[in-house]
């Protein structure tokens, strides 16, 4: 269990940790000028909000393609930077090993890594269960057969230039007014304002500025990417400020767009939110969420009333937004493609693919320095090997009790980091060896 814990660790260094860790620095950054800019378009900062959420998981999917970089590699515990499954030629019992190795360090990456795959699981599981809340809903629901409710809704489904079908249901009283699917949207409205034209037509004008921006999908988005990375305090914070933006900027322009008096749509509001006993689920945009208070939407609506969302704020917000994801994520998962190999690696390929007239000269060269260098590991190994078998043990077979573990523990992991820069030195001397034979039969050839 504890070698798989110290994989998993090591493993959730570069291809988890170190994103979030980039995306955490510029997510604070980014959040903290979003909400030093009151005069943003609520718009702007539900597109903004997004690309900023969505960044994260983007980044820790490439993250894995992408080397660890040296800094890291140099910082990491011996025994999760060289966790990868290596052969060590040593002659050790792997019992010996294996206990020698556990430590507390090396093992709480693996741990947490563990506990942030469970939260996950558990938060994805309650998402799937608001998808089939809202399955049900629609199957549930009757169809809205009111003929004033149904022209209502396609004169302002024509004004917002909404071109699929929206299917209009009929909610028990008490719930709220919601919006879900994408490709088949549906309005769910509850029976309490059917009979009342003016308040039917603000609901339907709000839920179809949801419809004819996809804010269910986007939403969905929203939603897996959150519980996805549920562990993190700031996806809290971007989802909560994507609701907020979604509906406040939704608000704003069933005003600037003079489906409404602004003193109407805020008795709408109150009626909405004070009639509402059916919890929404968090996949559906719907006019009475919790998230803003009333306060914040009244504030909202009333600083932006007259400032009806154009075409060109539209595009912006969304090309802002979509920069902003790409260049968080390039920053957050690409952060180790600069990493340089040790020199003799580097020593390594450049004489292969080199065909100067000096290639031969500079092969003999790296591998008298790899010589050397293999010497030197012999003896260090020999050495440690010495030390750790001098340590004092009731039985020969495994390793030394009380103050002297640790004592011992130490030159076992020395001893596991050393054979390992032994082996990737072998490596390297037989591939120069192996390019040097084969300059000497390509000369021959030649010849």
């Amino acid at each position: 269990m504890f070698e798989a814990l110290i994989a998993l660790g090591g493993a959730s260094l570069a291809a988890l940790w170190l994103p979030v860790i980039i995306w955490t620095g510029l997510a604070g950054v980014t959040m903290l000028a979003l909400a030093l800019a009151p005069g943003l378009h609520p718009l702007a900062g539900y597109r903004l909000r997004q690309g900023l959420l969505l960044a994260l998981p983007a980044s820790v999917v490439i993250a894995p393609w992408i080397p660890v970089p040296e800094l890291l590699k140099r910082t990491l515990p011996t025994s999760l930077a060289h966790s990868s499954g290596a052969t060590v030629p040593d002659p050790v019992a792997a019992g010996q090993l294996a206990a020698a190795q556990v430590d507390i360090g090396a093992i709480l990456p693996g741990v947490a890594a563990t506990a942030v795959i469970l939260l996950a699981l558990v938060r994805l599981s309650m998402l799937a269960r608001d998808l089939r809340q809202v399955h049900r809903l629609r199957i549930a629901a009757p169809a809205l057969n009111d003929e004033t409710a149904r022209r209502t809704l396609r004169e302002l489904a024509d004004r917002l230039d909404i071109q699929r079908p929206v299917q209009l249901l009929e909610g028990p009283d008490g719930c709220v007014p919601i919006t879900f699917h994408w490709r088949r949207p549906a309005i769910v409205v509850p029976r309490s304002l059917v009979g009342d034209p003016a308040v039917l037509r603000i609901v339907l004008a709000h839920e179809l500025i949801h419809v004819r921006r996809h804010d269910y999908i986007w939403t969905l988005l929203d939603c897996v990417a959150a519980a996805a990375f549920a562990f993190h305090p700031l996806t809290r914070l971007l989802r909560r400020g994507i609701d907020r933006c979604r509906e406040t900027s939704c608000d704003a322009e069933v005003v600037a767009a003079g489906f409404a008096r602004p003193e109407a749509y805020a008795e709408v509001l109150v009626r909405t939110h004070d009639e509402a006993q059916v919890p929404m689920t968090a996949v559906a945009a719907g006019m009475a969420t919790r998230s803003p208070t009333l306060k914040e939407r009244l504030e909202s609506m009333k600083q932006f009333a007259d400032t009806n969302p154009t075409s060109r704020l539209r595009t912006g917000s969304a090309l802002a937004a979509a920069l902003l994801f790409l260049a968080t994520t390039t920053l957050a998962g690409c952060v180790g493609r600069n990493e340089r190999p040790d020199s003799a690696e580097a020593s390594t390929v450049y004489y292969m693919h080199s065909g100067s007239s000096q290639n031969e000269e500079a092969i003999s060269s790296a591998l008298r320095r790899l010589e050397i260098e293999l010497t030197y590991l012999q003896e260090r190994i020999g050495e440690l090997r010495e030390q750790s078998d001098a340590i004092p043990r009731e039985d020969p077979d495994l390793p030394p009790q009380g103050e002297d573990y640790l004592a011992y523990a130490d030159l076992v992991q020395r001893q596991v980091l050393l054979n390992q820069m032994y082996q990737e030195r072998v490596k390297q001397f037989e591939t120069l060896r192996m390019n040097q034979e084969t300059e000497r039969r390509l000369r021959e050839d030649g010849s």
